[in-house]
C-alpha cells in the first residue's frame, strides 16, 4: 500500500480553493461540505466500486443544482447545503444496498 502523503490534503484544499474561485462558487460552502463529500466518495469507493465515486459526488452536486433552482448563488443557501447532505445520505443507502448484495 501506498504511504500517504502529509501534503496531499493541503494541496487538495488549495486546488478546491482555485477550482472555486474560477466556478464562481462559495469556498464556505466548499469547505463544508467537502468532509463529507470525501466520506461519500470513500464509501462508495469502497463499498460499490471506485469509478462510481466522482460520479456520485457530481450527483449531489446536482441535486444540490435542483434545490437552488439553478439560480446563481443558490447552491450557498442553508436549503442546498441541506439537500446535498439528504443526497448523501441517500447514496450512503444505495452503498449499503449495494454493499449487501455482494
Amino acid at each position: 500500500m501506498a504511504e500517504k502523503n502529509p501534503g496531499d490534503l493541503e494541496m487538495a484544499r488549495d486546488f478546491l480553493r482555485r477550482a472555486s474561485a474560477q466556478l464562481d462558487l462559495d469556498p464556505a460552502l466548499i469547505s463544508e461540505l467537502t468532509p463529507h463529500l470525501l466520506g461519500l466518495t470513500k464509501r462508495v469507493a469502497h463499498g460499490v466500486v471506485r469509478p462510481a465515486a466522482p460520479l456520485a459526488a457530481f450527483l449531489v452536486g446536482y441535486a444540490a443544482a435542483q434545490a437552488g433552482s439553478g439560480q446563481a448563488g443558490a447552491l450557498s443557501t442553508p436549503d442546498a447545503i441541506a439537500q446535498a447532505l439528504v443526497a448523501i445520505a441517500g447514496i450512503d443507502d444505495v452503498v449499503e444496498e449495494a454493499d449487501g448484495q455482494a
